[in-house]
């Protein structure tokens, strides 16, 4: 818009969607009387111009603060985060369609939206004053459990009304309502002293005495029962249902028609939807970056269970009957894999490629966990490698097996842990529910296809899988290298080496095989990868490395290199394609120009994106090419799995079943500090030093930052270092818990592994400990927040979206504040034994 028409800019935009309408010449004249008629000729032409097709890509990725996704309008593709494909939509319906004015609007809205969280930043900070003199509450953090949110049938509208409440015994109550739907109903008893006359699972009727004769129901009474009472002194909710089946057609009615009138912004109740998409938020987190490989195992019952069931039937030899359940053979049969849990696969990989992790998890070890009664069942395996003629040979053995060869416990350790390949892995055993495997969303059915898609439950062949599963092992490694000099310490008579084959894994008896599911993220790239291995030439300015392509796409190269990278994320680098130039002569193929955009934890592996001033590069051309006259030779990269939906019902499975503790930190102005805490609550010592005094809905997390008196404290220096490399940061942490002091600050005392030197120095700290109270261990894993996957929370955050905008805009910022995960893993059995020798 022109300077000279900036002062007729509310004219023009009211006229503008109304151009092709039949009352447009009417509106005109009506808003424009006082316009000179050069002027009048100019707001017309400029009103027809915002009024024409557009067929402009609009993209606001650099001029909103929220994450924007690809939006794709009638074959144009935009970027626009959640408040803007909102207001999209609603210009192209105000306009008919796309047009240079919707185009303009939007950018408008973007800049507006900027404007004013701009002023909102500069607002907080004037007004906010922190008080760092008590820094305790600042560590205190909610603990709750994943994906652990109410599922509703319908919608549930906030609905205050007074209703009177007949109990059977005829005594009434008087009481109002909070929210409703058409077969449920929450309340509040204005008299909360009324509370114990309610009774779950009771039936009760209800006159709704605030509602308006009209609509034919206050005379009605409407049975419910008592489903349960929620909340705490001063916001005690009573929740009640109806029988489905029982038809009251005045009420139905009342209710529709409750719905069309009253169903729109901020109306819908939506507090089950928040919880869902906070919980969720954190999962993403969780599952993405958890240290643990989660292992799905399957009972085989044998013979011996007949026995077991005519026992029980007869109810006559208990002694048979557990020994039957004992004899149950364990397999394990799955493993839910996200990047981190490769490294344990990679581990436990062979020199042909072929997973051995049944070795790690043989049936006997199962067992021994499965038939754990222990309120935490657990048990550490020493592992180590034997490389002969280039084959790898398994070597491993529990705390347990080593007992049974004293004589060569003492070898076995210090052999194993001399070796490059020496792990120790904590292994934790958890029960298994089938049903948790079933995760929708928190959005009723019929409210669109696409929720209704992702609220179906797993097919009848897919239930039939997980119903197997009975138990979830938590492989988790805890090998340390100070730990490791430990265990060179240990005697080593060269005499008992050749004996060490008794802990050996026999290559001519394979474990049985495990099924590997990756984690299915949303799929960031926008083009198909082809597998491609050929030989490549990377330079930089300090480096020239071989290396081998892995897939390739048009724009994108995955190089696996022979040695390792030294550069940051974003560098540029040359790549050479020396044999693939054999091939062509009409593209050069040296020295092309690409961007390292991801580099994995051993920077052995890179991922890159091809780059050019031009609008497509060399490297691209010739790789369109390329992939176009090679389709059928060229195997697309793509992820299977034996049964649709498997990947998720697992990842479900286990963020619902994991006892994996893991805090979620947020930079906030006193620091790096701990916004939310999620575990499944168990029954073992350690928990206390999480809880302390506070109840099980919460953790104090304040031994975790008494190193803040240092320079560099261990977890801001350890997140700073995260955003250079991304590869995760572990160490261990030492607790003693005094319980002949007094002060609750001073109870704790906790020393990161950096700050007891020496071996000597945890001895005597271990020592110390036991003295006046008790001694833990745990290895602390610290990992990058990454980027969220956006797809797996859209159709939520878009129906929040359109019933409180506000809501959706705060969750998505929620996403961004995570700067890291610390996962933490009770190593106190491992360190007592590490230092018993």
């Amino acid at each position: 818009m022109t300077p000279d028409l900036a002062p007729y800019s509310d004219i023009i935009r009211k006229l503008s969607p109304l151009v092709n309408k039949p009352n447009f010449s009417q509106e005109f004249e009506r808003l424009t009387p006082d316009l000179s008629s050069d002027m009048r000729f100019l707001v017309k032409m400029e009103v027809k111009r915002l009024a024409k097709p557009c067929i402009r890509s609009i993209d606001l990725r650099a001029k909103v603060k929220d994450e924007c996704r690809l939006y794709n309008f009638q074959g144009i593709e935009h970027y626009l985060h959640i408040n803007g494909i909102l207001e999209f939509e609603t210009l192209v319906k105000e306009f008919g369609q796309y047009t240079f004015g919707v185009y303009e609007c939007m950018h408008e809205f973007a800049l507006a939206e900027r404007q004013q969280y701009e002023l909102q930043i500069q607002e907080n900070a004037s007004l906010q004053h922190y008080d760092l003199s008590e820094p305790e509450d600042n560590y205190v953090a909610p603990c709750q459990e994943l994906l652990n949110f109410p599922i509703r049938k319908e919608e549930r509208l906030n609905y205050v009304t007074q209703i009177e409440i007949f109990l059977p015994n005829k005594q009434s109550l008087h009481a109002t309502t909070l929210d409703i739907s058409k077969y449920g109903l929450r309340i509040r008893l204005k008299d909360e002293q009324q509370q114990g006359l309610i009774k779950t699972f009771e039936p009760v009727s209800i006159l709704f005495r605030g509602v308006d004769r009209a609509s034919g129901i206050t005379r009605t009474s409407i049975p419910y029962k008592v489903l349960g009472i929620s909340g705490h002194s001063g916001k005690i909710s009573i929740h009640l249902a109806r029988d489905p089946n029982e038809n009251i057609d005045a009420f139905d009615q009342f209710i529709d028609t409750l719905f069309k009138l009253h169903k729109r912004r901020y109306k819908v109740n939506l507090d089950n939807v928040e919880m869902a998409v906070g919980t969720k938020i954190y999962e993403q987190s969780f599952a993405n970056n958890t240290p643990s490989l989660p292992v799905f195992i399957v009972r085989h019952n044998v013979r011996d269970n007949e026995k077991a069931l005519k026992a029980k039937t007869a109810k006559i030899d208990k002694d048979a009957t557990m020994h039957a359940e004992a004899s149950a053979k364990f397999v394990a049969k799955y493993a839910s894999v996200n990047s981190c849990g490769k490294r344990i696969i990679d581990y436990w990989t062979d020199e042909d490629k072929v997973l051995r992790l049944g070795y790690l998890l043989n049936p006997e070890r199962i067992a021994t966990l499965a038939n754990d009664n222990g309120s935490y069942p657990s048990m550490v395996v020493y592992c180590f490698h034997h490389v002969k003629d280039e084959k790898i040979y398994f070597y491993s053995a529990t705390e347990a097996e080593l007992a049974k060869y004293p004589e060569l416990a003492d070898t076995f350790l210090s052999y194993g842990s001399r070796k490059v390949s020496w792990r120790v892995f904590k292994l934790v055993c958890s029960d298994v529910q089938a049903s948790d495997a079933y995760s929708p969303t928190s959005v009723p059915n019929d409210v669109s296809r696409e929720i209704d898609k992702l609220n179906k439950p797993p097919s009848p062949r897919l239930q039939g899988r997980l119903n197997e599963i009975s138990n979830m092992i938590s492989v988790i490694d805890i090998s340390n290298e100070a730990g490791q000099e430990c265990y060179q310490r240990r005697e080593l008579k060269r005499e008992h080496i050749k004996h060490l084959k008794a802990f050996g894994h026999a290559r001519n008896k394979p474990p049985h095989d495990i099924e590997v599911c990756r984690h299915k993220n949303s799929e960031l790239r926008r083009q198909t990868r082809y597998v491609l291995r050929t030989p490549v030439i990377l330079k930089t300015a300090t480096q020239t490395i071989e290396a081998y392509s892995e897939d390739i796409s048009v724009s994108g190269l995955k190089l696996e290199l022979s040695e390792p990278f030294v550069h940051r994320l974003n560098s540029k680098v040359h790549i050479s394609f020396t044999k693939l130039q054999d091939i062509t002569d009409s593209f050069d193929l040296n020295d092309l120009q690409y961007r390292v955009k991801h580099i994995n934890y051993d920077k052995q592996v890179l991922h890159l994106e091809a780059v050019s001033e031009d609008e497509t590069s060399e490297a691209e051309q010739f790789f369109a090419e390329l992939i176009a006259n090679n389709t059928d030779k060229l195997p697309a990269l793509t992820a299977e799995e034996s049964i649709e939906g498997l990947s998720h019902a697992l990842r479900a499975l286990h963020s619902k079943t994991t006892p994996q503790f893991c805090a979620y930190v947020e930079k906030k102005p006193q620091g790096f500090l701990p916004a939310m805490a999620t575990m499944n609550q168990v029954r073992a010592p350690w928990m206390g030093v999480l809880h302390q005094d506070a109840s099980l809905a919460s953790v104090n997390l304040q031994w975790l930052y008494q190193d803040l008196e240092l320079k560099a404290p261990f977890i801001s220096q350890s997140l700073r270092m995260l955003r250079i490399d991304p590869k995760p940061i572990c160490t261990e942490i030492y607790v003693a818990i005094n319980h002949e002091q007094s002060l609750p600050e001073l109870r704790v005392v906790a020393n990161w592994q950096y700050q007891l030197a020496s071996h000597h120095a945890v001895k005597q700290f271990i020592a110390q400990a036991h003295a006046h109270g008790e001694f833990y261990a745990f290895n602390v894993t610290i990992n990058k927040g990454l980027k969220p996957d956006l797809e797996k929370l859209e159709q939520e955050l878009f129906y929040l979206g359109q019933h409180a905008i506000h809501k959706a805009t705060h969750f998505e910022e929620r996403m961004w504040e995570i700067a890291g995960c610390i996962f933490l893993n009770d190593i106190t059995e491992e360190v007592m034994a590490r230092y018993a020798g």
